[in-house]
Parts: C-alpha cells; structure tokens; sequence
C-alpha cells in the first residue's frame, strides 16, 4: 500500500480529533447555556409564585386567591411566552387558573419552590410550583401554586450563549490547527533538507551522513541510512577486492596456458605433443579450480548481500552427504575417510550452499595434504551450546605459528604443495563468519595430524 503525506495524514487525523472533541465540547456548553438560561429565568417564576402565594389565605369558609397582577408582570413585557398559572389544594382540587398544568415530581417541601419542565397541550414549558399550608383546621390540606411559562424566549438566549461560545471555541481550535501543522512543517524541514542534501551527493560518495544538525527523532534515521551506506561501501570494497585479486591470481595461470598452448601447437613429435597437452590439461584443471574458489570466496563475504534462503540444516546429514561424495576422491588417493554423527539431527539456520561449501573445503584440504594411507574423519556433534563441526587428519599438520596466516588469502605454507591456491581456508573463514560462528586449528586429538574445528549457533527452538 503506498503510503501518503506525512502532514496530509496528520492533518486529517487532527481535523476528526479536534471536530469530536468540538461536538463532546460544544454538548456540555449547549447544557450550560441551558443551565445559565434557566437560572435568569427561573428568578423571575420564583418571585410571580411567591407572590401569588402571599396573597393565598383561608377563611373559615373558603380558600381565597386574589392572583396580583404585579405577579405576572414580571415576565418581559412583548415577549412571545405565554404564561399559565394554577392553584389548587393538594390532592387534585382546582381552585383557580388553568387545568392539567404538569405537576412537580416527588413531595416539594413546603414554602420552597422548585422548578422543573413539562409539556402543557404539546407545548414545552418551564414551570415553577410552591406548596403552602394553611394552617386552619377547615383546610387540612396545603395548597400548590404552580406558575408556567413557554420557552421561546430562553431557547433563544439559549442559542445565542450557544452559538456565541460555539464559535469562539471552534475559532481557537482552527487556530490550534494551524499553529500545530505550521509545528509540523517546521519540524519535519530538517528530513526535506537531509533529503535535499543526499540527493546533491554525487554517485560515488559514500561517506557518512553529519546528524549533528537534525532533530533527535531524526537521528534513528540518519544512523540507519549511515549504516546501509557503509554495508555499500564494504560491499564495493569486497566487490573492487575481488576483482583485484581474480585479475592478479588469473594472469599467470593465462599466460601459462597460453604459452603451453603455443609450445604444443610447435610440436610435430606425437609424444612430445601430447606431453606437452598433458601438461595444458593440467595447468587448466589449476585455473579451473582456482576460478571456482574466487567465485566461491565473493559468494561466502558476509558483506555481499548473498546471505538470502536461509533455512534449517542439519549439519550431520550435510557433513554426511559430503563425505560420501567424497569417498571416490579418498579411494583414489589412498586414504581412509570416515564419519561419525550425533545420534540426532545437529541444525543450524544458514545457507546450505555455503555451509556444503564449507565442509567440502574443510574436508578436500586435509585430503589434498594428507599422504596416501593416511585417515580423515568428519564429525558431528553438539557442545556448549552450539553444533560443532571437526575435520582431523594426520597429515603433517600446521604449525602453531602459521595456524593464524593460513586464513588470509593466497597464503601457503612454505614447502606444501604449490598446486593449492591458498583460498580453501579463507573461503571457509568467511562461510563461519556469515553465520556467526568460530573456526579453530588445533592439533589432531592423537598428537600428529590437524584438527579444524567450526562452532555455529545452534537453531533457536520456536516458542
């Protein structure tokens, strides 16, 4: 999925956030514009109820109401309300005002009005009611005033609070808005200034980027590209280094081809020319070999990006398999090659290519060196936490001093045989080291001989 802006993205998500934090907001200010409304209101429905109620009083006879007209005057004079009253003694009687007026909910206390909403014909009113007792054994029962009045008025200073408030605040968050992109953009310059400034490198400059300059949160970044930038630049050196080498180690190996070619070619003695091809085949099966482990020794760098289809291998039947197409080679020259294997599978996560690679190097050295009716044997087993892979032999061994050089690349051993490359062990190094792992010379376990010995990381075990 391709991604999109940056700021686009944190623009949308801001706009949804501040607009339902707008509507949460602008919900509780519309009930405090309610609550602000009804409480200038309800002043004025307190003071018409108290003073109707003052001028309710009983004689021995009857309940006298003499409503005053100032009661009802307080309400605002053109107003489009309509007001309503009621009195009536408690328990349903209506003595006067209007019927069917909404009653107050629970048991109001006496002489303390209370304030509540209702309908009356399908209108929306805000009442106010007053409970008075008489105090005349004529009249057991208080009487309840209620006064109502329609809501036009209220709503539209309701909505004038409302909308009034609504807008200031939806005004400051418009402006938060713009404050925090105007943030984001000034945060986010220094990535398009490190963008600016990779894009004006020129192709062959691979030196490390300066963060030094650039925000904190961009530091991950600038480390991670500064990280991929010296993987490239290792991989060029190896790429130049190979290149390097396979022109040095092929010129001779050419020109001696070359030259054997031409001396055949002068030959007009059968014997003599086929001595001299002989000879050719020989020095091309030395070039063969040798191009094969350069190939195999830029294959094997852990830092040429070749370390792709890693899977679980089982070090016991690859060694075992190496061994066994081996066993013509050995026969050949005369020397005993053996296995021995763990009784269960020994798995590492590597490369199976490579790691074939390795034991096939590790094995084909000690029988290059190892004089006819001599022994090899390959083993396999598991120690200290990790699979360990040991070739011995014995041959005449390496000496302490030289265990070390002998991995470097084209080194031999002076007075071994000079048809080696000097490759096998370095190509072996650098398969140990793509894996993670170690690689030690020692003397054969029965005092005369070499023991290569390789320790890999065994394979984690899925939880």
């Amino acid at each position: 999925m391709k991604a999109g802006s940056l700021k686009r993205h944190q623009s949308l998500w801001l706009v949804g956030m501040l607009s339902l934090l707008l509507l949460v907001d602008a919900w509780f200010s519309y009930g405090d514009a309610q609550q602000t409304a009804n409480h200038a209101y309800d002043r004025s429905l307190s003071a018409s109820v108290r003073g109707i109620a003052e001028r309710v009083y009983a004689t021995e006879d009857e309940i006298v109401v003499d409503v005053p007209y100032s009661a009802l005057e307080l309400f605002e004079a053109g107003s489009a309300d309509r007001i309503y009253y009621n009195v009536q003694v408690r328990g349903g009687r209506l003595i006067t005002g209007y019927e069917q007026l909404p009653l107050p909910p629970g048991e109001p206390e006496y002489n303390k009005p209370v304030f509540y909403d209702g309908l009356y014909k399908g209108e929306p009113l805000r009442l106010g009611a007053l409970v008075k007792p008489l105090y005349r054994p004529e009249f057991p029962h208080p009487v309840m005033i209620i006064v109502a009045e329609t809501t036009n008025a209220r709503q539209d200073v309701v909505q004038h609070i409302f909308l009034r408030e609504f807008a200031r605040k939806a005004l400051v968050m418009v402006a938060a808005l713009g404050i925090v992109l105007l943030a984001t953009i000034t945060a986010l310059r220094p990535i398009d200034q490190l963008g600016q400034t990779i894009r004006q490198r020129p192709e062959d400059d691979l030196t490390p980027l300066d963060g030094r300059h650039v925000p904190a949160e961009v530091q991950p970044l600038v480390q991670a590209i500064n990280h991929h930038l010296d993987r490239i630049s290792r991989m060029l050196e190896a790429r130049r280094r190979f290149i390097t080498d396979a022109a040095h180690q092929l010129r001779t190996p050419l020109a001696v081809l070359k030259t054997q070619a031409e001396y055949a070619l002068r030959q007009d003695d059968p014997a003599e020319t086929r001595h001299a091809l002989g000879a050719l085949h020989r020095s091309l099966g030395h070039a063969t070999r040798l191009t094969n482990q350069l190939l195999s020794l830029s294959r094997a760098e852990a830092v040429n990006g070749m370390m792709v289809g890693l899977s679980s291998v089982d070090m016991n039947a690859l060694a075992r398999e190496v061994v066994i197409d081996l066993l013509v080679l050995a026969g050949e020259r005369g020397i005993d090659l053996g296995f021995e294997g763990d009784a269960r599978p020994c798995r590492v996560h590597g490369q199976p290519l490579l790691l074939r690679e390795m034991i096939s190097n590790l094995v084909d050295n000690a029988l290059r060196y190892t004089p006819a009716g001599g022994m090899v044997t390959v083993s396999v087993d598991t120690w200290s936490g990790h699979q360990r892979l040991r070739v011995m032999d014995n041959g005449p061994g390496i000496p302490p001093e030289d265990r070390a050089s002998v991995f470097q690349r084209f080194y031999r051993l002076p007075g071994h045989n000079p048809a080696g490359s000097g490759l096998g062990l370095a190509i072996v190094r650098e398969i140990v080291l793509s894996h993670q792992g170690e690689i030690e010379l020692h003397t054969a376990p029965e005092g005369q001989g070499l023991e290569a010995r390789v320790l890999l990381p065994m394979e984690e075990s899925p939880s």
